[in-house]
């Protein structure tokens, strides 16, 4: 990365609103994702749950606990086990319960913030925060503090809102879980590409200026929306948060120049 250091040391030079957000990511995903002694360690059976639950024709008993019929009547499940987890049946863990699910926004709505802290996994965690790291500086200087953390939740709840429409038009099951900050550090994206396009950082240690690797990734999103999207991925939210980067940074921009003259 090509970046001027700041005389406000490295914590500047990083940004030092970028670097709460990084460590508040890390701390819930190791201090309360990875600690939740409720997980439900069958991922693909719970996934089917999830499918199931919500549907006229579940495979569910009537009481809707989180046990197919089959097992239930053979004896394959504990009918007990079933009952005490049946209230939060199809969710992973209790903290998913902090995942954005379109069916049930409008009764969760601070799920919009929660969810933009919890990652599926720690490859997810990682790919996120060193995006973070490399674009949140440079926003950061930018704009500000105040200004870039603004920018960050808006288009992290953009990206949710965004996604909430894909649900609601059908492009989307209702049922799926939004968890990541996928959509708030493509709007950091969307705002380094505008504001710092020539500026150059390495990708996959290629050197390449912002306003290709915005053109690249937003691309890419748009390109998937259209064609169905990836399996397990909010494309809808990265365009969300990215559509929020861009308008946000052209208006700070626009408004400088004025206040330039």
């Amino acid at each position: 990365m090509s970046r001027r250091r700041g005389s406000g040391g490295l914590l500047s030079f990083f940004g030092i609103a970028t670097i709460v957000l990084i460590v508040l990511n890390v701390i819930v995903f190791f201090g309360v994702q990875m600690t939740d002694e409720l997980k439900i360690y069958d991922i693909n059976w719970a996934e089917n749950c999830t499918k199931n639950k919500y549907t006229a024709n579940a495979v569910y008993n009537e009481e809707y606990y989180a046990c197919p019929k089959s097992a239930t009547r053979d004896g394959g499940y504990d009918i007990d086990y079933c009952k005490k987890i049946s209230d939060d049946a199809c969710i992973y863990t209790y903290t998913d319960g902090l995942s954005l699910v379109g069916k049930n926004a409008s009764e969760k709505p601070w799920t919009f913030i929660t969810s933009m802290f919890m990652h599926v996994d720690l490859n997810h965690l990682f790919g996120n925060m060193l995006f973070l790291f490399i674009l949140g500086g440079i926003v950061e200087a930018a704009i500000g503090i105040r200004k870039y953390l603004l920018l960050y939740f808006l288009a992290g709840i953009f990206g949710g809102i965004t996604m909430i429409f894909m649900t609601s038009v059908g492009l989307v099951s209702d049922n799926v879980s939004i968890l990541g900050a996928s959509g708030a550090i493509f709007g950091v994206l969307g705002a380094a590409a505008i504001l710092r396009p020539m500026q150059i950082i390495y990708i996959y240690f290629l050197p390449m200026p912002l306003i290709v690797i915005g053109l690249i990734y937003i691309g890419l999103q748009a390109f998937y929306i259209f064609t169905g999207g990836e399996a397990g991925v909010a494309n809808g939210a990265h365009m969300g948060g990215a559509i929020v980067g861009i308008i946000a940074a052209i208006y700070l921009r626009n408004k400088a120049k004025k206040q330039e003259i």
